[in-house]
């Protein structure tokens, strides 16, 4: 009788334990197919496979985007069509939009090479952030 009760405490303790360990890893192995950039800021598949959102830190959606580059501490992203880039200074929180014409010229924007968001999707590593 001893026996059974410790029997079935021991299998609720390791499901327990069970749950707290898939709950407490930092991949979301039950949420939708995101990869992080920087700060809390990812790459995420939208509804399309060759679709792509730029999603702030604690959020779910975000900007669809066809073009992404970064370098520390900057994001900058682009949708289709756009003369304007997002630029998320992630060392501060910060998100402005520049012309492209500023992008150029600003020796801050400048060296950030920027690709497809599919070439990105596949450059980054879903369980490593860059910085």
């Amino acid at each position: 009788m001893w026996s059974r009760h410790l029997f079935r405490n021991f299998r609720r303790i390791a499901f327990l334990a069970a749950v707290v360990s898939l709950c407490s890893c930092e991949a979301d192995i039950f949420g939708p197919d995101s990869r992080e950039i920087a700060g809390g800021y990812r790459l995420k598949r939208a509804g399309n496979p060759n679709q792509f959102a730029l999603t702030i830190p604690h959020e779910s959606g975000g900007l669809i985007i066809d073009e992404v580059g970064w370098r520390k501490p900057f994001i900058i992203a682009r949708t289709s069509g756009s003369q304007y880039w997002d630029v998320i200074n992630t060392a501060r929180s910060q998100h402005i939009r520049v012309s492209n014409l500023q992008r150029e010229s600003d020796p801050a924007y400048q060296p950030i090479r920027t690709e497809a968001a599919e070439m990105a999707w596949k450059n980054l590593n879903r369980h490593k952030r860059l910085w």
